[in-house]
């Protein structure tokens, strides 16, 4: 589609995430991201500023429309990637304050620490978006895979990946000189920061598959946190890869948030 979605870190280096790219010349390994070269996903054609680009869905899997959660004592909680589905917004706070608290370390091998920011002033519970995130990076279907590093969520200023909740007037602050437009999340340095209306509303062609969206959100986005750049659909009716730019386009794939998708889930998880 010629525009692109997120952006990449290369430790030490800073990079983001970018509206209208040019394609890359030939010969340019689009596998991996550049330290220096902006990539990142345009907004769609018709999208305008994008700000309400998407309306929060009036049924998710579980039914919920725009109820915030943990509901009141004795009711049915939310199941954790679908809590705090709010209203879209303009503009908060200007301030990010970090979510307390820090997990086990999730997985084998080398680890990776992340700490989790939300942007003051947004509707919803910071704490949701942080276990959101949690569970999402936790799950052997995310950067994991089974051994391939561990990830533990920390609440210091070292961490390895800062994952960021903030409004869209926030986001093309954060994302500049990229082009964010209000619509897109991006990536920029070791910073995976989310657009707060594409949290709450997702994308239209996902068919209100909320919980798929926020999975794809999280792990596209610290995916170019890790290196990696964007790939293209695989064939009509495949599961779209993490790094496609599924936020724009299906391109005939199938709707898709996991990096593994084919490994067994936690064993906590809240899908079947």
């Amino acid at each position: 589609m010629g525009l692109a979605l997120g952006l990449c870190l290369v430790s030490g280096a800073s990079a983001v995430l970018m509206l209208s790219v040019p394609a890359p010349p030939p010969g340019t390994d689009s596998s991996e991201t550049s330290a220096t070269a902006p990539v990142g996903d345009g907004v769609p054609e018709d999208s305008g500023d994008g700000r309400t680009g998407a309306e929060p869905p009036a049924d998710s899997a579980t039914g919920q429309g725009q109820e915030a959660s943990p509901g009141p004592e004795g009711s049915e909680e939310e199941p954790v990637l679908l809590r705090s589905v709010e209203e879209e917004v303009d503009s908060a706070d200007g301030e990010m304050t970090v979510v307390e608290g820090e997990s086990d370390v999730m997985g084998d091998g080398p680890l990776t620490t992340f700490a989790v920011e939300v942007e003051d002033g947004l509707p919803g519970n910071g704490d949701d978006f942080a276990a959101a995130v949690e569970e999402i990076l936790g799950d052997p279907r995310s950067w994991g895979d089974d051994g391939e590093r561990s990830l533990q969520r920390v609440d210091g200023d070292d961490a390895d990946i800062r994952v960021l909740l903030a409004a869209p007037d926030t986001v093309d602050r954060m994302c500049a000189p990229l082009n964010t437009n209000g619509y897109v999340s991006c990536a920029n340095g070791n910073r995976a920061i989310i657009n707060q209306n594409r949290w709450v509303g997702g994308v239209p062609h996902f068919d209100d598959d909320l919980e798929t969206y926020r999975i794809y959100l999280i792990n596209h986005e610290v995916g170019h946190t890790l290196g990696h750049g964007h790939v293209n659909c695989t064939g009509k009716g495949d599961s779209a890869p993490v790094m496609q730019q599924q936020t724009l386009d299906l391109q005939g794939c199938e709707a898709n948030g996991w990096v593994h998708p084919d490994n067994e889930p936690a064993d906590d998880s809240d899908e079947d």
